[in-house]
């Protein structure tokens, strides 16, 4: 029993190291985000294999247009404590962009982690305008159709002698 206790104890111990490098688990996406849309964030931070130990880290997501090269940062707040993150990210236009993450490890704060390949952006559809959308051609056909009718019935009436 004692000799297991000496091979648990450095195990244990190693997991609170706060000098271990910290990784950044993506917990969504922004899948099928389209313009104008804004995409929940959320990540984890963990440190070794027993947690996240760093007390003032200050995440931020870095939002890139690869286009124009533009750079936003929105600032995330504490979502589950200790190592758990949340923002809202507003894609502004359609296009092309490198999401990432930079102010969470304390032995580095300028590190920057990037979600991946980068994300497409789609344009929102353009939306019917609700005058259009009903089908005024056929109105328009129809008093068309009723002015002919009228017209012909006028000329084709037997013409009355004058009293």
């Amino acid at each position: 029993m004692a000799l297991l206790a000496l091979v648990l104890v450095p195990v244990a111990a190693s997991g609170k190291e706060l000098d271990a490098p910290v990784r950044v688990l993506w917990n969504s996406t922004p899948d099928g985000v389209r313009a104008g849309d804004a995409w929940d964030t959320r990540l984890s931070l963990l440190q070794g294999p027993g947690g996240f130990y760093a007390g003032k880290v200050r995440p931020a997501i870095v939002l890139t247009e690869l286009a124009t090269r533009a750079e936003g940062r929105v600032p995330m707040v504490v979502d589950v404590s200790p190592n758990t993150f949340r923002a809202m990210v507003e894609f502004p236009r359609a296009g092309r962009y490198k999401v990432a993450v930079t102010g969470f490890d304390p032995r580095d704060p300028e590190r920057i982690v990037d979600i991946g390949r980068p994300v497409r952006v789609e344009a929102v559809p353009a939306a019917r305008d609700a005058s259009i959308s009903w089908p005024w051609w056929l109105a328009a056909g129809a008093a068309g159709a009723a002015l002919l009718a009228f017209a012909w019935r006028v000329q084709t009436a037997p013409a009355r002698p004058p009293a």
